[in-house]
């Protein structure tokens, strides 16, 4: 019989098997889909989605602990994390096919442009899936309706409703993803200018301030739009109701939800903005607050700083949360630290501890570079255990300690580089990253304490 997806699915293996996981998310993310109806597809795709991640982070804690399981032990919770990893892509897209069909089948609403589209943005944005799109010009204004199947030509009507115009409609037909920070429209023959009028389009239609990308069937393409707001699951930057009235150059779409954008918390307070003008978005004040620190930083480095090895931790951990992950509240709250760090004092000379530190970061940093590189390189191959490499790729790049700080710290490194199965899957995959990395491990380790 085959298995399903459930919570006692992954519950009973681990009760039977007597593991102590720090599973609880996982846990919860399966009872909460336990819980969602078929008839519901919006619902159910949240919550398969929350599993998907949370299957993910286990996969990568796991890894840290396959010393401490066991090959045996290791190998088992691995295969059950991917077999539940396997039913729930499985489920997404039946769901994903079944609220297609419930798609073609719905009254042509302006609620299709607005409410009905949001969750598909929302969805495209998180990657790995592509829709149709259907662009309607007239004169300056534009609308564009996104759906999971083929748009029927019924739908132009809508459109033309959307764009207020009885007459001189252009429709350009095409497909819709989510690549390099920007929701990407291909399109067989680009007008000049779309990429604006899109970026306004989306504005209009969903309050989402987007980096717009139109590219040809030939390859030519254009873009518009900064990214300007990376927020934590993907989705754009929302703007006011008076963002909006911005441009006169796109309709109006009827029926927009408005939602007041909220200031990221646990961030320094920007300066006020000159009338006119935007507040800077979190990207923008982590790179100001950067320059002004790591400025401070080096000068303390300079001036032998009795804590000069937790600076350049903060300073990589700083870094790391805003280039790896585009965490900026969390890299702020690194510089906030990191700023309280620097004060009086000195230290002897560190010898060349700071150099060896250095260069396991300039190391560590070319290793997550082409592990990244080739990550892109397999998701657009599309091959069926694309998911479970990129996952091994991820759980490697996790690994790789930013700035260990003790001698134990680069001990646990070393053993984990020479001997875990997933940087053996990895280096085969990609180069030989192990060499060099331990090359600097063995060089910083005699520089640390115990």
């Amino acid at each position: 019989m085959a298995e399903k997806l459930t919570e006692s699915l992954w519950t009973g293996f681990t009760k039977k098997a007597k593991l102590d996981l720090d599973d609880g998310p996982l846990v919860k993310a399966l009872a909460k889909f336990d819980k969602t109806d078929e008839a519901k597809p919006e619902p159910r795709l949240a919550a398969l989605e929350d599993v998907v991640d949370q299957v993910k982070k286990q996969v990568v804690a796991l890894t840290k602990r396959k010393k401490e399981l066991g090959d045996k032990v290791f190998g088992e919770i691995k295969d059950k994390l991917y077999l539940v990893l396997d039913l729930a892509e499985t489920m997404q897209k039946q769901t994903r096919d079944a609220a297609s069909s419930a798609d073609d089948e719905e009254a042509d609403t302006p609620a299709l442009l607005t409410t009905k589209m949001l969750p598909l943005v929302r969805e495209l944005r998180k990657g790995q899936v592509r829709m149709n799109s259907l662009i309607c010009t007239a004169g300056k204004n534009t609308a564009v309706l996104i759906m999971r199947r083929s748009i029927a030509p019924t739908k132009r009507k809508l459109l033309a409703d959307a764009v207020d115009a009885k007459g001189g409609m252009k429709y350009i037909a095409g497909e819709v993803l989510f690549e390099n920070k920007a929701l990407t429209f291909v399109v067989q023959s680009p007008a000049a200018g779309l990429a604006k009028r899109l970026r306004q389009a989306m504005l209009d239609q969903l309050q989402l301030r987007l980096k717009i990308k139109v590219r040809g069937e030939d390859g030519a393409e254009e873009q518009d739009g900064e990214d300007e707001d990376e927020q934590g699951e993907g989705e754009g930057q929302e703007s006011s109701s008076s963002s909006s009235s911005s441009s006169s150059s796109s309709s109006s779409v009827p029926n927009a939800p408005t939602r007041p954008g909220t200031a990221p918390s646990g961030t320094i307070p920007p300066a006020p903005p000159l009338p006119g003008s935007q507040a800077p978005s979190p990207k923008t004040a982590y790179e100001q607050l950067f320059k002004q620190v790591d400025e401070r930083a080096q000068q303390a480095l300079s001036s032998q700083h009795p804590e000069a090895t937790k600076i350049r931790a903060l300073l990589a951990y700083a870094q790391e949360k805003a280039d790896e992950k585009q965490d900026y509240a969390a890299a702020i709250k690194g510089l906030e630290t990191l700023d309280k760090l620097i004060g009086a004092g000195a230290k002897k000379p560190a010898g060349n501890a700071d150099e060896a530190l250095a260069d396991w970061q300039a190391k560590r940093n070319a290793a997550v570079a082409k592990l990244k590189e080739v990550a892109g390189q397999i998701a657009a191959a599309k091959h069926p255990s694309s998911g479970k490499a990129i996952l091994e790729i991820n759980a490697v790049m996790k690994n790789l300690t930013a700035a260990p700080s003790t001698q134990q710290q680069v001990k646990e490194l070393q053993t984990w580089l020479g001997s875990d199965d997933v940087v053996n899957d990895v280096c085969e995959l990609a180069e030989d990253i192990r060499t060099p990395l331990l090359q600097s491990l063995s060089r910083l380790q005699p520089m640390l304490t115990a």
